[in-house]
């Protein structure tokens, strides 16, 4: 039987006829044969071209696409540095990789973690490596300061321990000889006799002494350069060059001190007081 094929040709977007193509054993015709390659191929190339453009479209929007998932939680926990916690957004696996949230994961290494939502990026800023060189230099600089302080204040302390210690123990000794010189003032006194030069002498003694010694503590209390003249002035209002008259001016009441009635008494309180006064104020004074 032979076949007879009409071959049509694609031209311009239409079928065209352009006769009668040869036989063949097959019952086509070369040419029918070469429309026929010509169509598949060209049925290729439309599908390679919508596969193209498909895959242009879904990267171009790939942000905005979504996957179902199958994911497993085991209540896993995340050690870091030895420290196991399970952070508020549990971890989880998904075709056999382990998904942790990456926040926290930055977060507990000190990273800090920003989301770039304009661009779609995650990023991740590191702290800078602390420096053990200087990190013990600090140390350093803090254990001496630390050393010093603590140094002062114990030195501090044993100080006022030690002026405690030496106050009361001056406060019992000053007491103790105002006693004494206050006993003795008083033997005296009971026993003086006005009109005697020795007895005018140890009660100006006993006095001299005694105003020297509170005129020296005062000039160590405040420091000041004195002699014991200058201090005899200074504190108790009695001038070398007119003593006489300031000693009696300041006693005599307390010790009837009157050239006139009682001479040799009151030459003699005056010469034991200013006596008495110098040595006081040369013992007591360290200033």
């Amino acid at each position: 039987m032979v076949q007879v094929a009409i071959v049509y040709r694609f031209v311009k977007g239409k079928w065209q006829d352009i006769g009668l193509g040869m036989p063949k054993m097959d019952g086509k015709s070369s040419q029918y044969l070469e429309e026929e390659d010509f169509m598949k191929k060209r049925r290729l190339m439309v599908l390679v071209l919508a596969l193209v453009l498909l895959m242009a479209y879904g990267t171009a929007q790939g942000a905005s696409l979504t996957k179902t998932v199958k994911a497993v939680y085991r209540n896993i926990a995340i050690v870091i540095d030895g420290k196991a916690n399970v952070p508020s957004q549990e971890p989880f696996i998904v075709d056999g990789h382990v998904y942790v949230p990456l926040r926290y994961v930055a977060q507990a290494l000190g990273s800090q973690v920003h989301w770039d939502n304009a661009n779609n990026r995650v990023i991740i800023t590191t702290q800078a490596k602390a420096d053990p060189n200087r990190e013990q230099a600090k140390w350093q600089e803090g254990y001496n300061a630390g050393l010093v302080q603590g140094q002062l204040m114990g030195s501090k302390s044993a100080y006022d321990k030690a002026y405690k210690e030496g106050y009361d123990e001056g406060f019992d000794k000053g007491k103790k000889e105002g006693y004494d010189e206050g006993y003795n003032d008083g033997d005296r006194g009971g026993r003086s006799s006005k009109g005697d030069y020795r007895d005018g002498e140890d009660d100006g003694y006993s006095v001299g002494r005694r105003d020297g010694r509170s005129a020296a503590r005062k000039a160590n209390n405040d420091k000041e350069r004195l002699t014991w003249k200058e201090a005899m002035d200074l504190y108790f209002d009695i001038a070398y060059r007119s003593r006489e008259d300031d000693i009696i001016y300041e006693y005599e009441d307390d010790y009837d001190l009157n050239p006139r009635r009682y001479p040799d008494y009151t030459d003699g309180f005056i010469d034991g007081y200013i006596d008495g006064f110098q040595e006081a104020f040369e013992q007591y004074y360290d200033y």
